[in-house]
């Protein structure tokens, strides 16, 4: 494990202090879990969303735009 150090403002310290006691944690054990949970986010957000669950969803559909207007005036 790396070692480092951080410099807190006095009040964001003591929220941090307070979360990690009332979820029981040290406050480096909370301060990772935290940072975890951020980066798994930030990896989420920049993979491309995956489509194909819906490829071929409308391959039996008359979609056109001609069509559609029918329907929609109806």
């Amino acid at each position: 494990m790396h070692r480092t150090q951080l410099y807190f403002e006095e009040d964001l310290f003591s929220e941090i202090k307070k979360t990690a006691s009332k979820k029981s944690l040290t406050v480096s054990a909370y301060i990772r879990e935290v940072l975890r949970k951020e980066l798994e986010a930030q990896k989420k957000k920049a993979q491309a969303p995956d489509f194909s669950d819906f490829s071929g969803m409308w391959k039996d559909s008359d979609i056109t735009q001609q069509n559609l207007r029918e329907k929609a005036w109806k």
